[in-house]
């Protein structure tokens, strides 16, 4: 009588154990925001002024359009590969009509 408790107390206590915890990445915070993005932008414009004077600066700066959001008045955008994205979101946030400039992201769903 006593193995059985005995064998059924230990597996309880083990079922109770925490899981162990996964190794943590060894990309430093500026590898890991990298690994995240996608290179392209994100940006959204206020409607009273239209998407003419954005999609002029995307050819202007010899950047490629890639979507058009109709319903959201954003568009997405692939920098020129001669700019830092840095430059890029700087030179469009100054757009007339411009409300926001986000790189585009990479989400993991777990």
């Amino acid at each position: 009588m006593k193995t059985p408790l005995f064998v059924l107390l230990s597996t309880l206590l083990c079922a109770c154990q925490s899981p162990s915890i996964p190794a943590q990445s060894t990309a430093i915070p500026s590898q890991q925001k990298a690994q995240d993005t996608t290179g392209n932008l994100i940006i959204f414009y206020d409607t009273q002024t239209g998407s003419a004077p954005l999609l002029k600066a995307v050819k202007a700066s010899g950047a490629s359009l890639i979507y058009e959001y109709k319903n959201l008045n954003g568009i997405a955008i692939r920098p020129s590969s001669k700019t830092k994205i840095e430059d890029s979101i700087a030179y469009f946030k100054k757009v007339n009509g411009v409300l926001s400039v986000e790189q585009d992201r990479l989400l993991k769903l777990q």
